[in-house]
């Protein structure tokens, strides 16, 4: 298959983000990092990280070599040419479920009328709490990452939930008024 002629899912493109920017990196690594991240909602177990590995391989985007007097079989990976431009591509094209992105607080809004106006406000008061947790646990993942443009990344993930704080402020605000 022609690796360069298919476009990558967000998962494969996360996954070769990571591969470049670490490479070469074990496939236990690679795991290890996003087990650490906050952020990142891809890839979260072995599960789908090593069958999303081997079809990059039989695509042409990531090759291994072995690990030199490792007796386990450990192989390195990094990224071909073909995978270098595959990700190149990937990372200039904005698709549509890009712009508005799932969101499983506001979905869980349409399910309010099974509950009374003090379970929805102790809903919000949980939410809230949950996503200042994130922000700080983001904040302590922050001082570990070197990546580029990692200040601008950053500072996309603090926005979100800062505004999905927001919102959820403007939820309460609404059920006190009603």
């Amino acid at each position: 298959m022609d690796g360069g002629n298919d476009s990558l899912s967000d998962n494969e493109g996360a996954l070769l983000c990571e591969i470049m920017r670490e490479q070469p990196v074990t496939a236990y690594q690679l795991v290890r990092a996003y087990e650490r991240s906050p952020v990142g909602r891809f890839n979260k177990s072995k599960g789908q990280i090593y069958p999303l590995i081997r079809r990059l391989r039989q695509r042409g985007l990531i090759e291994a070599s072995s690990v030199a007097g490792d007796k386990r079989g450990t192989e390195q990976l990094a990224l071909t040419g073909l995978g270098r431009a595959a990700l190149r591509l990937w990372a200039q094209d904005v698709r549509d479920h890009h712009t508005l992105l799932e969101d499983p607080l506001r979905t869980k809004m349409l399910a309010f009328e099974v509950l009374d106006e003090a379970e929805i406000l102790a809903w919000v008061s949980r939410a809230q709490a949950a996503l200042r947790e994130k922000r700080a646990e983001l904040e302590r993942y922050d001082a570990t990452v070197t990546a580029p443009y990692r200040a601008l990344i950053y500072a996309n993930a603090v926005l979100s939930l800062e505004s999905r704080i927001e919102w959820l402020e403007q939820v309460r605000k609404a059920l006190i008024e009603k």
